[in-house]
């Protein structure tokens, strides 16, 4: 009966709740800090109860805070800033930079919207995927949009050479 139960579960599409095909960071260079840093950053005074929201929110003392803009403060001038995550396990918030992200998503119900119009939807996914990142390409591929993204070049002279 088991079984049977799991393999419903697998083959039930409403299931499903990731479109995501591919993401790919070049790379990724991650800073770790704890809820208690997060929190105590993102202005709360009472660190008794902090927890999860979801993967990317975190609850401080009733007060839901998205983990990227903790992320954008603490690293105000760094253009390589592209998400921040929560670890579950380790109770730690993670920043990650790159120099390039690639993502295709399929375009499901879920995320449709992404696809009518490739290069505002790739503006969007972004948000998510890229934060400080450049859109550089974006293309539609069968039922799939690409969005390459990647941090601007030569804004030093070092970097021109």
């Amino acid at each position: 009966m088991n079984f049977f139960l799991l393999i419903l579960f697998f083959l039930n599409p409403n299931h499903s709740k990731s479109a995501v095909i591919k993401h790919d960071v070049q790379s990724p260079k991650l800073d770790i800090f704890t809820f208690k840093e997060v929190c105590q950053k993102l202005g709360a005074k009472n660190f008794e109860m902090i927890e999860e929201n979801s993967p990317t929110e975190i609850d401080c003392m009733g007060k839901s805070y998205p983990v990227i803009d903790f992320c954008l403060h603490q690293f105000l001038m760094d253009k390589t800033i592209t998400r921040g995550i929560i670890d579950s396990k380790s109770k730690t918030v993670k920043c990650e930079r790159s120099t390039s992200v690639m993502v295709s998503l399929s375009c499901d119900k879920k995320d449709l919207t992404y696809c009518f119009d490739p290069k505002k939807g790739c503006n969007e996914i972004r948000k998510i995927y890229a934060n400080r990142l450049e859109l550089v390409h974006y293309s539609m591929l069968e039922k799939n949009i690409n969005c390459y993204f990647a941090r601007p070049i030569g804004e030093n002279l070092n970097e021109i050479r």
